[in-house]
């Protein structure tokens, strides 16, 4: 279990890594990177939740 979420962890950063570099076409550097730290943030967040529920 503990791999499937790891692998879920790094293909939702790899994910917003894409975003982000799609969508710093259109609105530009700033909001791609708090966008960026966003999904960081969420990413962190949801293993520190993940490790306290084990």
């Amino acid at each position: 279990m503990n791999r499937a979420f790891r692998i879920m962890f790094w293909l939702l950063l790899a994910a917003g890594i894409v975003v982000h570099l799609w969508i710093s076409a259109r609105v530009g550097l700033v909001m791609v990177t708090v966008g960026f730290t966003a999904h960081v943030l969420a990413a962190v967040a949801g293993r520190r939740w993940l490790a306290q529920r084990r």
